[in-house]
């Protein structure tokens, strides 16, 4: 059994729940409600593929094991965000966060902040010894975001073209406290 199916974040007042094939409506709904992000990063608005696209795509050389995609739910809106990690990349005990978002009313509010210490602790809890992550350097906002959790740029790699922009990514890493 693919081991996210079993997998939850404890976030209280909160559903969080991994996202499966069938939810690619929920997962549109939820990408299109955060157009702002995709219009920083790449120019353009989510494409009509880009919730199926989320739940789907991985590295080269990762199986659907390794994929997490974790849902935000609240009620009575629904699913309010979502949280797409990669076990064991770029290497062995390093788990890769490759999207974070809230939607817009969400955001702001601390929840962010909570949802990324649930999956560092549970990650943590499956053998992860540190968190990575990418942000486009016109992401100040994100920057300063995952600064204050405690990640430190590690790298910052050439423009390169997401979308209709040309965008240097910074990389960033938080090591975890042995427990």
């Amino acid at each position: 059994m693919d081991a996210s199916a079993e997998a939850s974040l404890p976030l209280p007042g909160y559903k969080v729940r991994p996202l499966q094939p069938g939810d690619e409506g929920l997962v549109q709904a939820l990408l299109e409600d955060c157009a702002d992000y995709f219009e920083l990063v790449t120019g353009l608005p989510p494409g009509p593929s880009a919730g199926a696209s989320l739940l789907a795509e991985r590295p080269e050389g990762r199986g659907p094991e390794d994929k997490f995609v974790f849902g935000v739910f609240a009620e009575p809106a629904g699913l309010i965000g979502a949280l797409d990690v990669i076990r064991d990349h770029p290497h062995p005990r390093d788990w890769f966060i490759g999207l974070m978002l809230l939607s817009p009313p969400h955001r702001g509010q601390g929840l962010g902040r909570r949802l990324y210490l649930a999956l560092e602790t549970w990650a943590a809890g499956q053998g992860a010894q540190s968190i990575l992550l990418g942000v486009v350097q016109q992401n100040e906002r994100a920057c300063r975001f995952w600064k204050r959790l405690g990640f430190e740029p590690i790298e910052k790699r050439p423009p390169a073209r997401h979308g209709n922009r040309e965008s240097a990514v910074i990389v960033m890493k938080r090591r975890l406290s042995p427990e």
